[in-house]
């Protein structure tokens, strides 16, 4: 071959490296912006700390998605036939949802031990080795060649936030989610007790641990692989960034597919810029969870594979895996992509009607059985377990379990479906429509109020996000082209919309699911709009989709500068931002440079406190306790009934369990009997009769809470 050929057959290399110079340039300048509250130093461990945390939790991460797409690869050949190669999304998507059930079963029956935790993901790992099998052709990765967009510069902000906000300990973000309340008393809370108990299993005093917990079960695989869950909290919340990277990685590419790379980027771009993406995809939650399997449901549904069996058989895997994530998917996520499925919302129309319809409802029912067989685990453990396959819900029809009836009533009360002075439209409109937390610009200053912290510092503003969905809708719907997958977004809208009014407790965090087809409807409403203005103004459709992500990425920046909380350094008072590297060897509660912030740390090793009415910091105590939920029975409340009410017999009886000091905290006390409700026996009147008899109070935390030393009988 002469040096003229190879002259020929070279191609010119993509011009991606001015894109990824610049992005890489800007990402740093915004990191530095963001911990350092401004262009000037004022805390330079802050920024230096995102590295240290990444880095010390990239060897973990890297093996579960590496295992990751071993699955992937493995379910992509089982079930798609080599339809999608080189597809590395839906690999990774159905890698993940095949590495977290294979964890979530290993954990339940009590083999998660670090060599048990190895196998979960070195099995995935081995798969991969399929890929090199005789026979099986190269793999070609989307993407290859392809040069890089502009627009990608439009994802830098929303990356950037969330990876700082993941880079925070939990307590330091967040006002507007109690600050972590739920990562540290229920999402890694319960996977420290699992790692204590041996197995992933229920525990009577802490409901949660009956959910499917799908995520959950994650982190208590990371918790494994880091040591503990505490040293592994960076690993646990970076981890969950990462689902919600998969997430919009699965939007983008299904917008990408019919309206080209850059629409694609701008939709994840939009994604990633809304402030309750960023607030949840940055702390252990799984929510994130929800929304990659579920956005990657969608694409397949609406790719070459959704028109099979095997497709189908996919989606209800991942929509499967979404109601193990949170069971409220399954009404948000898997009944709408079923309906879609059913309906032939995802096909073109190109057979006769009779069997154009026995298709449908083919691929509707294998998806639906993928679905059942997903959850079917989870559903024979908490029967076993308590009689009831959904329990806590549905309690009444098919059993309570260990639970009374003032437990079931409680409750129902705090989860089911609940009454609103300001009316469920009004409801709708301040937590989805007119909440910041959705993009919406401006608004009226929010009361601070004690009972409820779960509200943006703004509220009532012009609902941006929505105002172009509605635009894109109608531009979609009047194409015959894109009007099937328009009215299967507006029917996904439909159904989770009417859901979260009709059957839940209406919380803002809960319609995060309206955000994949709203971001879909956007991204194809936008290739839509800039093609019917490409020839008299071609500028005015990225300008104005540019400004809309731009928006949202400034409100999502001052939402968080708005939500972080103070730390104060307990030797030198002085304030530090976060994040911040906290080597974890000992729990952090109040402040996460001080290990023995609280007063149960400061304990001897060998007490044990009853904590009464704050879970808060249950994660950061290292100190035996012993806690209920608000919705369990209250221990303090058995042993007041089991002693008859006498004072000295409840001392006696908690004595006699080993519990050596108590924790009060009177503020919560009362809000939980002003909301959810208490137990009855657990009031403050009762507890001012137990200290008479002789409690000693060793410390106080303002006059919020108390803690007392029992008295030796």
């Amino acid at each position: 071959m002469t040096a003229d050929t190879l002259t020929k057959e070279k191609k010119p290399r993509p011009g991606y490296t001015p894109v990824f110079l610049t992005g890489v340039v800007s990402a740093l300048a915004l990191l530095w912006f963001v911990t350092q509250n401004g262009i000037a130093a004022q805390d330079i461990e802050a920024f230096t700390a995102v590295f240290l945390i990444l880095g010390g939790a990239l060897p973990v991460l890297a093996a579960l998605w590496i295992g990751a797409l071993g699955y992937g690869y493995a379910l992509k050949l089982l079930l798609l036939r080599n339809r999608m190669t080189g597809t590395l999304i839906e690999e990774l998507a159905l890698g993940i949802t095949g590495l977290l059930i294979v964890n979530w079963l290993v954990a339940s029956i009590g083999l998660l031990s670090p060599n048990g935790a190895i196998s979960v993901f070195g099995a995935g790992c081995l798969l991969n080795l399929l890929k090199f099998l005789p026979g099986k052709e190269s793999i070609r990765r989307e993407g290859a060649g392809l040069e890089i967009p502009w627009a990608a510069m439009l994802l830098v902000p929303g990356l950037v936030l969330l990876i700082v906000a993941a880079c925070c300990p939990p307590g330091a973000i967040w006002r507007v989610e109690a600050f972590g309340y739920d990562v540290t008393s229920y999402h890694l809370q319960l996977p420290r007790e699992w790692m204590a108990a041996g197995a992933m299993v229920g525990l009577e005093h802490n409901v949660y641990s009956f959910l499917p917990s799908l995520i959950e079960g994650g982190y208590l695989l990371i918790g494994v692989l880091s040591g503990t869950v505490v040293d592994g909290v960076y690993t646990c919340q970076l981890f969950h960034m990462t689902l919600a990277l998969l997430g919009a990685a699965s939007i983008g590419k299904l917008v990408a597919t019919h309206a080209g790379s850059a629409t694609g980027i701008g939709a994840v771009a939009l994604f990633l810029a809304l402030p309750w993406v960023t607030i949840t995809g940055s702390m252990a939650y799984n929510e994130m969870g929800v929304l990659a399997f579920g956005a990657a449901a969608l694409l397949i549904a609406f790719g070459e594979s959704g028109t099979t069996r095997g497709g189908a058989f996919a989606i209800g895997l991942l929509v499967g895996a979404a109601t193990l994530s949170k069971l409220t998917a399954g009404v948000m996520v898997a009944v709408p992509i079923g309906l879609i499925l059913l309906l032939g919302l995802n096909q073109a129309v190109d057979t006769e009607a009779t069997a154009r319809r026995l298709k449908h409802l083919q691929l509707a029912a294998v998806a639906a059985l993928a679905g059942v067989l997903m959850l079917s685990p989870y559903l024979a453990r908490n029967y076993a377990a308590t009689g009831n396959p959904v329990f806590p819900f549905e309690a009444e029809q098919f059993g309570a379990g260990h639970w009374d009836e003032t437990l079931v009533a409680r409750w129902d009360t705090a989860h089911g479906l609940s009454p609103k002075e300001e009316g469920r439209l009004d409801a709708l409109g301040r937590q989805w429509l007119f909440n910041t937390g959705y993009g919406a610009v401006g608004g009226q200053p929010t009361p601070r109020e004690t009972e409820n912290m779960a509200r943006f510092d703004r509220e009532g503003g012009v609902p941006a996000l929505w105002i172009v969905v509605v635009v894109g809708g109608v531009l979609l719907f009047k194409h015959r082209g894109t009007r099937r997958v328009v009215c299967a977004m507006g029917l996904m809208l439909g159904v989770q919309v009417l859901f979260w009014m009709l059957a839940t407790h209406m919380q803002s965090r809960f319609l995060l699911p309206t955000v994949l087809p709203a971001c879909v409807i956007v991204g194809l409403g936008y290739a839509r709009f800039a093609e019917l203005t490409k020839e008299k103004s071609p500028s005015v459709g990225p300008l104005i989709g540019s400004t809309v992500v731009v928006a949202l990425g400034l409100i999502n920046y001052t939402t968080m500068a708005g939500q972080t909380r103070t730390v104060t350094d307990p030797q030198t008072q002085q304030q530090l931002a976060v994040p911040m590297y906290v080597s974890i060897d000992a729990p952090i509660v109040t402040s996460p440079v001080d290990p023995n912030a609280h007063p149960i740390n400061r304990l001897p090793a060998d007490s044990k406190t009853l904590l009464v009415a704050d879970n808060s910091g249950l994660l950061y105590l290292n100190r035996p306790i012993v806690y209920a939920t608000a919705f369990d029975e209250a221990p303090l409340g058995r042993a007041i009934r089991e002693a008859g009410g006498d004072a000295d017999a409840v001392t006696a009886e908690l004595r006699a369990n080993g519990v050596t000091h108590v924790w009060v905290h009177w503020a919560e006390l009362s809000r939980l009997h002003e909301t959810y409700g208490h137990d009855a026996e657990v009031t403050i009147e009762r507890l001012e009769q137990l200290i008479e008899s002789g409690w000693v109070p060793l410390e106080s935390v303002g006059r919020n809470a108390t803690l007392f030393a029992l008295p030796a009988r």
